[in-house]
């Protein structure tokens, strides 16, 4: 990324965030994780080690062990595991004065490691974790130190402390395997997260950044477009005060030229204001139930006129029969907007033709002109902001080139459909369908 670069600088600045929310997400779910497993181990221990105290306490003795077997008498494969069995659990005596009782049931090996443990009376009925190491071996278990009733029919417990001891080597490294594994995922959706953080960075930019050139692009071309009838009405201003003493009439020129310039800005302002509107979600589509052809006529009948008074020839055919809803006052601009487009560009002798009809619910219109035409190329960029086919800013049209974006954001608000084709021989012909529901 190019450094000063603003585009790239919010992108920059969505990537970190979002890498940061997806970091904070994965840490927090393997934190939830880790504990729900650990609790759930040590909670299964725990839980074997207060049924062995249960046991202990009511001198209950485990039942012979033998083969499950199912109703037919054959032997059942696999089993749930129990969450209380004890054959991990060991069990050391003591007497009141912190002698081991039961050395002989540990075993030579057993006692070797548990020789060292000491009574703690101070950890009676708490579980607590109690690593133990000798000489030859070492291991971790979990422990639980009960105070056995003298009454208890057990006589090597009966008022002695008990302590339960439960190996718990095989849980630990069970928790260590997955926290390694646990660790790896996490590494894993750690590079997935820069990928996925990039990738949406980027594409969150690209309505952003083709927002701004947008805003870019129409803050300069309006500038510019305003500048230039501002230029003629200086021009012609400075030019009048270096005649003061001469009639109205004897510069009619150069007033003719400023009011010629003054309407043309007019009308450019009016259409920024409604493109700024437009793009703000401000204006809101009044749609209207409409007797169609008595309407379309009424809108189309002054430019008859103003089409013979240019020397050329206007044909209308308006055969839309019912009403639909609309919004008049857009509709109407939309035609304005086409039909001064046709008048511009058709030379004298040249022929001006709307045809507007009704198929079911669509509402079909077509201005045509046989005038200069539209190339290939232009069309495709016909209907941008500021685009004019002339190339040119001093266009003897006067053009602005806003009239056919707001078209097109008329037709796209009645959720029609705007197109230009050729008109054979020579000339462009606008298309218009637009939905009457």
């Amino acid at each position: 990324m190019k450094k000063g670069n603003p585009e790239n600088q919010q992108q920059l600045k969505l990537f970190i965030k979002e890498l940061i929310t997806f970091a904070v997400l994965f840490f927090t779910l393997g934190l939830i994780v880790y504990y729900l497993f650990q609790n759930s181990v040590y909670g299964n221990i725990d839980s074997a080690m207060r049924e062995q105290k249960n046991r202990i306490i009511k001198n209950s003795h485990q039942f012979p062990l033998h083969i499950q077997k199912n109703k037919n008498g054959a032997n059942i494969g696999v089993m749930p595991p129990e969450k209380n069995a004890s054959f991990q659990t060991n069990l050391i005596v003591f007497d009141d004065n912190g002698r081991i009782l039961n050395q002989s049931m540990l075993g030579e090996r057993n006692f070797t490691l548990l020789r060292n443990t000491t009574l703690d009376v101070s950890k009676l009925n708490k579980i607590v974790d109690l690593p133990l190491a000798s000489n030859e071996l070492s291991a971790h278990f979990r422990s639980l130190l009960i105070k056995v009733p003298k009454n208890n029919q057990n006589v090597l417990y009966a008022g002695h402390y008990v302590l339960i001891l439960q190996n718990i080597d095989a849980d630990l490294l069970a928790i260590n395997s997955f926290i390694e594994s646990l660790i790896i995922t996490l590494v894993i959706f750690w590079i997935l997260a820069i990928a996925i953080s990039y990738f949406l960075s980027k594409s969150s930019m690209k309505p952003i950044i083709k927002s701004w050139l947008r805003q870019r692009d129409f803050s300069s071309n309006a500038a510019h477009e305003l500048r230039t009838p501002l230029t003629v009405i200086q021009n012609q201003m400075e030019y009048l005060l270096t005649k003061p003493k001469d009639t109205v009439m004897e510069q009619i020129q150069p007033i003719s030229t400023s009011l010629d310039e003054i309407q043309h800005l007019k009308i450019l302002t009016n259409r920024l204001l409604m493109l700024a509107r437009s793009d703000s979600n401000i204006i809101q589509v009044n749609l209207q139930n409409t007797q169609l052809e008595t309407w379309f006529k009424q809108v189309i009948s002054p430019y008859s006129e103003i089409v013979n008074s240019q020397n050329k020839y206007f044909d209308t055919q308006i055969n839309v029969d019912g009403s639909g809803m609309l919004d008049q006052d857009l509709i109407r601009q939309l035609l304005v907007i086409l039909l001064d487009n046709a008048m511009k560009y058709t030379p004298a002798e040249g022929k001006i033709s709307v045809q507007i009809s009704r198929i079911k619910d669509s509402l079909d219109i077509k201005v045509a002109d046989n005038g200069i035409g539209i190339s290939d190329e232009d069309k495709v960029h016909i209907f941008d902001r500021f685009y004019r086919t002339d190339k040119s800013r001093n266009s003897k049209t006067g053009g602005n080139g806003l009239g056919l974006s707001i078209a097109k954001w008329i037709v796209d608000e009645h959720k029609g459909k705007i197109s230009v084709v050729d008109n054979k021989p020579e000339g462009t012909v606008f298309n218009v369908t637009i939905s009457l529901k």
